[in-house]
């Protein structure tokens, strides 16, 4: 009968042993790879993001300035809807068909249009190198036109696009989602 107080007092004993090991390992990172790799969801991503990306004083006052009342996203997409749409919104994968006017934020200067090509540009919504053009396009009715103000980050990033936009710029955008196909 003393037997099985002295058996469970040695499994309680071994548990004990393994558990503190295991905190051990744990808190010493022992087994922690060096790189753990790329964060899964990416709201964990966003966190984890060392850069924080910010406009300057005078972009901010520029905004402040010639366009009141615009709405901010979270990833710092500024737009104001100029005349509402009424046709469907597009899906990323789908090909959409816009007219657009694109000027520096920081002199205004037009550096792109559609209107003088002729027709609307199409592309596939969601592949374009502009960021923030994926992102107002998703939330835009067809017809819709639209003022987006373009931070660098959402633009041409780091490396600009030379000649036309210098490293680090933002963008201001005239949109016109002409269709939907």
């Amino acid at each position: 009968m003393a037997k099985a107080p002295l058996r469970s007092f040695f499994y309680l004993l071994l548990l004990g042993a393994g558990l503190l090991t295991l905190a051990l390992v744990v808190r010493s990172q022992m087994l922690m790879r060096k790189n753990p790799g790329r964060p899964m969801s990416a709201a964990m991503r966003e966190t984890l993001d060392p850069e924080v990306h910010e406009l300057t004083a005078e972009e901010e006052r520029i905004i402040r300035e010639k366009f009141p009342g615009a709405r901010v996203n979270k990833s710092g997409l500024r737009q104001i809807v100029r005349a509402p749409g009424d046709g469907p919104v597009p899906r990323p994968g789908q090909t959409v068909a816009i007219h657009y006017e694109g000027r520096r934020l920081s002199d205004g200067t037009l550096f792109d249009s559609s209107r003088p090509r002729g027709g609307p540009l199409q592309f596939v919504v969601g592949t374009s190198r502009l960021r923030g053009w994926d992102e107002a396009l998703l939330t835009m009715k067809k017809g819709e036109r639209r003022t987006v103000i373009v931070p660098w980050w959402l633009a041409y990033g780091e490396e600009g696009s030379l000649p036309d936009i210098a490293p680090r710029t933002s963008l201001v955008f005239e949109l016109e989602l002409v269709e939907i196909r």
